[in-house]
C-alpha cells in the first residue's frame, strides 16, 4: 500500500527535451480517480549504472483475475473456513504422529497458538492433554515407567502366588484375608516387601531437589535467552552506528564499513560453534566421529559458513554501496583462515578483538569524533560481557 500511494503521488518522469509548457500542463492535469499502479521490475545491482526500464502499468481486470475464485474450495489442498482460504494441512496419520511425537523445544507461541491458549475450555484440554500427549508422560513410559511397572507386576505376581500357596494350607488364613479391605495386606514369611518409612523420609528431600535443579535449568535458560537477545541488539546497533558515522567517500572508509559488517555477522556464528560441539549443525553426526575428526568436521562448515559472508560478492549488499559504484579492493577477505588458525583458542574473542582494530582505525582515520569512537568502544564492552556470561553458563556444571 505505501507503495502504490508513492506511484500515485509521485510526478510522472517527463521525456528528454520536454518543452517547459509541456511539463507545466503535466503538473496541472487532475489525477485519476482510479489509479493504475505500475510494477516496478527488480534489477540486480551490477558495477555498471544502467538506465531503467520503464515499468508496465497493470490493469484492474488483470488484477481480479489474480485472486482465488470462487470454487477454489472444492480443491483437495485448500478449504474454505472464516472467510478465508486455508490449506487442510497434512493427512491423518500425519497429524496423529505430528500429535504422539510432541512439538519440538524451541517453538514459540505464535498468535494462533496464543489464541488457542486462551480459550475458556484449556483447562480441559489440558488436562486431557496432559494424560495421553505429554511430552513429559511419553518421554517416562519409556523405558523408565515401563521397566519400573515390570520389575513391580513381577514381585506382585510372586507374592501373590505365596499367599494363594499358603492359602490352600490353612482354611484360618484364607478367611482372614477374605475379610480384609482394599487397605490391608496380608504379609506372609518368603514375600519381596520394603519399609514405608524410607520412602516417607527421602520423599520430601527429593520433592525440594527436584524443585532446585528445575528452578536453576529454567534460570540458565532464561538467562542464555537474554544474552542471545543483548547479543542481537548490540549487533544491529554497532552495524547502525558504523555504517551512519563512517561515510562511503573513499576507498579506506569503504574498506572499514565492510570489515566492520563482516565482524559483526561473523561473531554469532562463531559464538554457536564455540559454545557447541557441533554448532548446532544438523548435518554433523556427534557419535559418529573422534573428537578430533569432530573438531575438523566442525573447524570445515565454520569455514563454509564464514565463506558466504566474506565473499567479494557481497560487498554491495553488506555496505550498502549505491548502484554502479564499485566494492573495496582493500577488504580483508583472508579474515577467514587467520580465525580458523589453532592457535585460535577463542574465536569469537578474536572477532571482537578485529572490532577494536576497525573502531581504532575509524578514529586515526578522523571518520567520527572521539564521542562515537567512545561509544562503540562501550559496544564491544557489551560484546565482551555477554560472551563471558555464555562461557560461564556453559562450564558451570548445576
Amino acid at each position: 500500500s505505501g507503495q502504490a500511494m508513492w506511484r500515485y503521488l509521485r510526478p510522472a518522469r517527463p521525456a528528454a527535451g520536454a518543452p517547459l509548457a509541456l511539463l507545466r500542463a503535466q503538473a496541472s492535469a487532475p489525477k485519476p480517480l482510479l489509479p493504475k499502479l505500475p510494477q516496478q521490475p527488480r534489477a540486480r545491482i551490477s558495477s555498471v549504472a544502467s538506465p531503467s526500464p520503464l515499468p508496465e502499468r497493470v490493469s484492474p481486470e488483470a488484477i481480479k483475475k489474480r485472486q482465488p475464485k470462487p470454487d477454489s474450495w472444492k480443491d483437495s489442498r485448500v478449504t474454505y473456513r472464516g472467510g478465508l482460504y486455508r490449506s487442510k494441512g497434512r493427512s491423518l496419520f500425519g497429524r496423529l504422529m505430528g500429535r504422539w511425537r510432541g512439538t519440538t523445544i524451541d517453538l514459540n507461541h505464535d498468535f494462533r497458538l496464543w489464541h488457542r491458549h486462551e480459550e475458556a475450555s484449556r483447562h480441559v484440554r489440558l488436562w486431557l492433554e496432559s494424560l495421553f500427549l505429554s511430552q513429559t508422560l511419553q518421554r517416562l513410559i519409556f523405558p523408565d515407567l515401563t521397566i519400573v511397572a515390570a520389575v513391580s507386576a513381577g514381585i506382585v505376581a510372586y507374592n501373590q502366588q505365596l499367599l494363594h500357596a499358603a492359602m490352600e494350607h490353612s482354611a484360618e488364613l484364607a478367611a482372614k484375608v477374605a475379610s480384609e479391605t482394599a487397605l490391608q495386606v496380608t504379609m506372609l514369611p518368603g514375600m519381596i516387601a520394603l519399609p514405608t518409612e524410607p520412602f516417607s523420609l527421602s520423599g520430601f528431600a527429593l520433592g525440594l531437589l527436584v524443585t532446585f535443579r528445575t528452578q536453576a535449568c529454567h534460570g540458565r535458560y532464561v538467562e542464555a535467552r537474554i544474552l542471545w537477545g543483548t547479543l542481537v541488539n548490540v549487533s544491529r546497533d554497532i552495524a547502525s552506528r558504523i555504517l551512519c558515522t563512517v561515510p562511503p567517500t573513499s576507498a579506506a572508509n569503504l574498506a572499514l564499513r565492510e570489515k566492520g559488517m563482516r565482524l559483526i555477522r561473523s561473531f554469532p556464528r562463531s559464538i554457536k560453534y564455540h559454545l557447541t560441539v557441533d554448532g548446532f549443525n544438523q548435518d554433523i553426526d556427534i557419535y559418529s566421529y573422534t573428537d578430533k575428526d569432530l573438531l575438523a568436521k566442525t573447524d570445515e562448515y565454520l569455514r563454509d559458513e564464514l565463506a558466504i559472508i566474506w565473499n567479494e560478492e557481497e560487498s554491495h549488499g553488506i555496505a550498502g554501496l549505491r548502484e554502479g559504484q564499485a566494492p573495496s579492493p582493500a577488504a580483508d577477505l583472508d579474515f577467514p583462515n587467520r580465525l580458523l588458525r589453532a592457535s585460535v583458542r577463542s574465536r569469537p574473542l578474536w572477532v571482537v578483538q578485529e572490532l577494536g582494530t576497525v573502531t581504532a582505525a575509524i578514529r586515526k582515520s578522523g571518520a567520527a569524533g572521539p564521542m562515537e569512537v567512545a561509544i562503540l568502544d562501550n559496544r564491544l564492552l557489551e560484546y565482551n560481557n555477554v560472551l563471558g556470561a555464555m562461557d560461564r553458563i556453559m562450564r558451570t556444571p548445576i
